[in-house]
């Protein structure tokens, strides 16, 4: 009976031991690492482009907001929007009645002081006749008395008495302003009415400003203004008319501080926008400005003014809508490029993975050239062709086994 209970011990834990191998055999089995898929891509040669995308509305080469100096009540509006205009047509006429009522009186306050101006004169010159007759008869009397004074025959204190009357006969004569016996007009009557003509100058020129007149060759984009309102009284405070010489279109974008230094004069942009649809227009880069200007209150980053020519335009683009300028800073043609993401920074060196025959991949150094925002250029040891790995992570190992799922 022991030996019996003792052999049944010894099969079973045979069988415990059989079971264990098979369960350990199961385990080991189920937890071998599993083969990692990589997603592959053919290398390929193309034309590369390096492109800076801006935002901003058209507008036409020249534009002019027409606005009036004078706040008088509009009483003709001559143009409408859309209409063609040359330089100095009348856009509008202001009421200039009552402007035209204080021209008239100025002119005839400047009337006025000038027959003021010559009665007084010929007032003074009548005083200054007598003035002067009287002096010539006390010169004449100072020179009789002067030798009888010498010859003893009148007293010192007559003749003093005589030569100061002359003295002050001098004096009072002086005090005329005349030039060759003439009476002139004051310096002070003649800047008076200096000054009147001055003032009825400029009222006059005002007079020229009730007709509002186009001051560039254009199209009549925006009138703001309506008959019967005051020329400052517009729409929204904008200006009274906005005339655009829409023959030629451009774009006044603003560059990043960081992307400027890519972009040179004439470089070629393309320019896009919903009103056109799948079509475009062409462009170039016609002016960089020399200073930067802050981009919005909210940050500290800076912009640099650029200004796009529009060189070849469908018929359908117009001025005022928004515009997308996707301006070529670089090119690069039959160059091997991949997604930035299948570069793997190794150091200061940069490499990518390709795929072998046998499933294994394998590194290889590479150059970087020119960059995109979704590509880069590579150079190094490379055949068209060549699978490479889109997007390896830090798992990636040289003759690592994958399983490829090829991207066409």
């Amino acid at each position: 009976m022991k030996k019996f209970f003792t052999r049944k011990k010894i099969i079973i834990f045979i069988v415990v031991l059989a079971a264990a191998a098979i369960i350990f055999s199961f385990v080991n089995k189920g937890s071998a690492a599993p083969e990692m898929t990589a997603n592959v891509s053919k290398l390929e040669r193309k034309t590369l482009e390096q492109i800076i995308s801006v935002k901003a509305p058209l507008e036409g080469i020249e534009k002019a907001e027409v606005a009036s100096p004078l706040n008088y009540k509009i009483i003709d509006i001559r143009v409408k929007e859309g209409d063609i205009v040359k330089k100095d047509r009348i856009l509008a006429v202001l009421d200039s009645e009552e402007l035209e009522k204080q021209i008239a009186y100025e002119e005839n306050q400047i009337e006025l002081s000038k027959l003021e101006a010559q009665d007084k004169i010929k007032a003074m010159q009548i005083e200054y006749d007598k003035a002067l007759a009287n002096y010539k008869e006390l010169e004449e009397a100072y020179e009789q008395n002067k030798e009888l004074y010498e010859s003893g025959v009148i007293t010192e204190e007559a003749f003093k008495k005589i030569e100061n009357n002359l003295a002050d006969s001098k004096i009072s004569l002086e005090s005329y302003n005349s030039v060759d016996g003439k009476i002139l007009l004051s310096d002070a009557d003649k800047k008076r009415i200096e000054i009147q003509e001055q003032q009825l100058k400029l009222k006059k020129e005002e007079l020229e400003k009730v007709q509002i007149k186009s001051p560039i060759d254009g199209t009549v984009t925006r009138v703001n203004v309506n008959i019967g309102r005051y020329a400052k009284d517009t729409e929204n405070s904008q200006a009274m008319f906005i005339v655009e010489n829409l023959e030629k279109l451009q774009m006044k974008v603003a560059i990043s501080e960081f992307d400027v230094g890519k972009v040179r004069l004439n470089q070629e942009a393309e320019i896009y926008s919903d009103i056109l649809g799948k079509d475009y227009a062409k462009g170039i880069v016609a002016r960089i400005s020399p200073t930067a200007e802050q981009k919005d209150n909210n940050t500290m980053e800076r912009v640099i003014p650029v200004l796009i020519d529009i060189t070849e335009r469908p018929e359908n683009l117009i001025a005022g809508v928004i515009a997308t300028a996707k301006i070529k800073t670089d090119k690069s043609e039959n160059a091997f490029a991949v997604p930035s993401g299948a570069i793997v920074q190794d150091g200061e060196e940069y490499k990518i993975y390709i795929l072998n025959e046998d499933n294994t991949i394998s590194s290889i150094p590479v150059e970087i050239g020119l960059e995109t925002d979704l590509e880069s250029e590579i150079k190094g040891d490379l055949t068209e062709g060549m699978k490479y790995v889109i997007n390896p992570d830090e798992t990636y190992q040289d003759g690592m086994t994958v399983i490829p799922n090829e991207n066409e």
